[in-house]
């Protein structure tokens, strides 16, 4: 093989493992690499420089949520979306729901925009919820911000 053919392939596979590595540019939620979240625990799903891993926020929504829903998975999404913006609307931006999941797990994504740190230009919670005879209960959540710039390297779950 000629040294401009070793060349030529190793261009083209450089380009593979680019485009690999940045993802297909979708706009549809992020898949999460485990279907399990410990409390306190972070996984370290980042794409790129710019999103941060994966905090743990479970205990924060539980608080805002206590509660089971007794309603159809949009209504719960609905009111996932109000419980996390909190009673304090002057430090959160515009929440939307962006996907929803349904079946056992039910899966909510909600993506929130627009907040009071300009480090982060969108941060996404991805809220499991098992089904009951009481309607559905928050088991697991947890967030994922997409910085302005890049995610703080002492800090992974923050933007810089």
């Amino acid at each position: 093989m000629s040294l401009r053919s070793v060349r030529e392939v190793f261009v083209a596979g450089a380009v593979v493992i680019g485009v690999v590595a940045c993802g297909s540019g979708s706009s549809t939620a992020k898949s999460p690499t485990s279907s399990t979240a410990k409390p306190g625990a972070t996984t370290s799903t980042s794409a790129s420089p710019g999103v941060t891993a994966w905090a743990d926020v479970t205990t924060e929504l539980k608080s805002r949520a206590p509660g089971p829903f007794a309603k159809g998975p949009d209504a719960v999404a609905e009111d996932l979306a109000a419980a996390w913006r909190g009673g304090d609307t002057s430090e959160v931006g515009q929440i939307s729901v962006v996907t929803v999941r349904t079946g056992e797990p039910l899966v909510v994504v909600l993506r929130e925009t627009g907040g009071a740190d300009a480090t982060v230009a969108s941060t996404d919670v991805e809220i499991t919820l098992e089904g009951g005879d009481q309607g559905w209960a928050v088991i697991s959540a947890r967030a994922q911000k997409t910085c302005a710039g890049s995610a703080d390297p002492a800090d992974p779950t923050r933007c810089a």
